[in-house]
């Protein structure tokens, strides 16, 4: 018994019995209250699209930051500020998890999003008063911040999502691709209806504003959804009090004590019976055990013995004739144990130090998932945008990139749906896809690779390539963000998530940085003009010389 969970020991019934109150009885469990018009779903799938919407309108306005910044890296650059700037909120956001609710972290989020993304459409894009070095340094800036504000709410959200059932988790990664594909759809209407670059920039920078807006209001309605109010308060209440099994020794005096706080909640005593005694004696027959027959389940004795001085709470009393019969044909042996522990300033070193060991606890419970989602995402950053970006085409042109990404970003999204297929995949196959898929890195390098004469030509190869990068990305990073958390408990689901999303993190910051040792391998910045392969020639009929006896022999074999 922990002496520190403050516990005493008393017999409930007596007590009860004493006041005149009546014996509590267990609560039926009632179900979730239903998600009707699957809403709670929908606005899961909308907060995975906000959240990836500004690092993803930022990484398809690729045309016009290449035409704005030339011979420059700023594809490159963007996607590590943006890594480097999620790691440390994922960091951050796992060490303040108990001091900030998920409605306060993902309304912050929101909130620094939305100012960022509106001082670089109007200032930086709209307005573009600032020179070229300044402006440059703006957007890494902005999409630093951005990052912060983005991965907040994605971690947040992750943690949130763990609390529910796994369905809500795969809403959210799908609402994910989602995003990609709202912004490749929507850069190819503002791109082809705004001829001007700029001009079509900030168009397209104010549908992912209009966007990040719907967002805000549909989360604040959401939080006080019945469905998602049962859930994060089942989550709270096995945070906060703690239900244990007590495990009693048949020949151990021990009873319980009610609890000082008064709440009523039931633990589970479990009896153990060892084999029957023959040995007859007097301390036998008075011992704790169910080898005395008077606390046999089935047993139907004379009771001539003394009573026991702590007999369970659930027996009837014996009469006090001793000569009754106890007749107990199965009875009930229900102990009721509320099990508090003293609540702790989320500030003190002991409680940090529990939430470390918890961490740890999680992560050794979870690591097959974070290694293959963080090999995942190391793949996807290594190619995309960086490498995907830098493919030249010569039919393409500037459509290339905004076409492979495009590619990417539907067929992740098709990926995500397919993650919600009913399949239970194993540890070793989730590490083994996870491996398989870094093939893709020197496939997809070849196709840039030397800028001058690539090794693979032609523009279906890398599309194709785009193609299956994008499709397991979005089914093998899906899949182990929503089987990690049912393998914890149910108070843990929430460190899961956010331990899961710092791994997913980890790989996409190697990834990004693997990606400048890759962008050397291209060489120097082609100055020539873009290389014209020959299309075969096909086979011909030679030329037939035609003279008057010819034709003089031709019309009198036709009559």
């Amino acid at each position: 018994m922990h002496e520190t969970l403050g516990r005493g020991y008393a017999r409930i019934d007596a007590i009860r019995a004493a006041r005149g109150e009546p014996l509590a009885t267990m609560p039926e469990p009632s179900g979730p209250p239903p998600d009707r018009y699957n809403s709670v779903y929908f606005t899961l799938f909308v907060a995975g699209t906000a959240f990836l919407l500004p690092f993803n309108s930022f990484i398809m306005a690729v045309d016009y930051f290449q035409h704005h910044y030339p011979n420059s890296t700023i594809m490159f650059d963007m996607s590590t500020v943006y890594i480097a700037s999620a790691c440390v909120a994922v960091v951050i956001n796992n060490l303040l998890l108990d001091l900030f609710t998920y409605n306060t972290r993902i309304t912050f989020g929101i909130l620094l999003s939305l100012a960022t993304m509106l001082f670089v459409a109007i200032c930086n894009i709209g307005w573009d008063g600032f020179s070229t070095n300044v402006s440059y340094t703006i957007n890494l800036v902005a999409i630093g911040v951005v990052a912060f504000g983005c991965t907040v709410q994605q971690a947040s959200y992750y943690g949130f999502t763990g609390c529910l059932p796994p369905r809500y988790t795969q809403a959210v990664m799908a609402g994910e691709s989602a995003a990609g594909f709202w912004v490749s759809l929507d850069r190819i209407v503002t791109k082809y209806g705004f001829r001007q670059p700029r001009r079509s920039t900030f168009m397209f920078f104010v549908f992912s504003i209009l966007i990040l807006l719907g967002h805000s209001m549909l989360h604040h309605v959401m939080m006080r959804h019945p469905l998602v109010q049962y859930y994060l308060r089942l989550t709270n209440e096995s945070r906060h009090k703690r239900r244990i099994q007590l495990h009693l020794n048949p020949n151990e005096d021990t009873i319980l004590m009610e609890n000082e706080a008064g709440d009523a909640a039931f633990g589970v005593l479990k009896l153990q019976s060892p084999a029957l005694s023959n040995t007859g004696t007097a301390e036998g027959e008075n011992a704790f055990s169910f080898a005395n027959p008077v606390y046999s389940p089935t047993a139907t004795i004379p009771v001539t013995s003394a009573p026991l001085a702590s007999p369970p709470p659930s027996v009837s009393e014996p009469s006090a004739s001793p000569s009754a019969v106890l007749r107990t044909p199965r009875p009930s042996y229900k102990v009721e144990d509320v099990v508090f522990e003293s609540p702790e300033r989320p500030t003190s070193w002991r409680s940090f130090k529990r939430g470390v060991l918890a961490r740890w606890a999680v992560a050794r419970a979870i690591y097959p998932y974070m290694v293959s989602i963080g090999l995942v995402y190391f793949t996807t950053l290594s190619l995309y945008p960086g490498i995907a970006s830098e493919v030249p085409s010569c039919r393409l042109g500037s459509w290339m990139p905004i076409i492979l990404m495009s590619a990417f970003n539907f067929f992740d999204f098709i990926g995500k749906i397919a993650a919600a297929w009913p399949y239970e995949w194993s540890r070793s196959q989730l590490l083994m896809a996870s491996g398989l898929r870094l093939l893709l890195v020197p496939l997809l390098l070849l196709c840039a690779a030397p800028r001058h004469s690539p090794h693979i030509v032609g523009d279906m190869y890398p599309i194709m390539f785009s193609v299956v990068l994008g499709f397991t990305n979005g089914l093998f990073g899906s899949v182990p963000m929503i089987m990690a958390p049912s393998r914890v408990g149910r108070d843990h689901r929430e460190i899961a998530g956010n331990m899961m999303t710092l791994s997913y993190n980890g790989g996409l910051l190697s990834g990004s940085l693997v990606s400048y040792l890759l962008l050397s391998m291209l060489g120097p910045p082609a100055g020539a003009p873009c290389r014209i392969y020959p299309t075969p020639l096909l086979p011909t009929v030679p030329p037939v010389t035609t003279t008057a006896a010819n034709v003089t022999y031709v019309l009198s074999a036709l009559h």
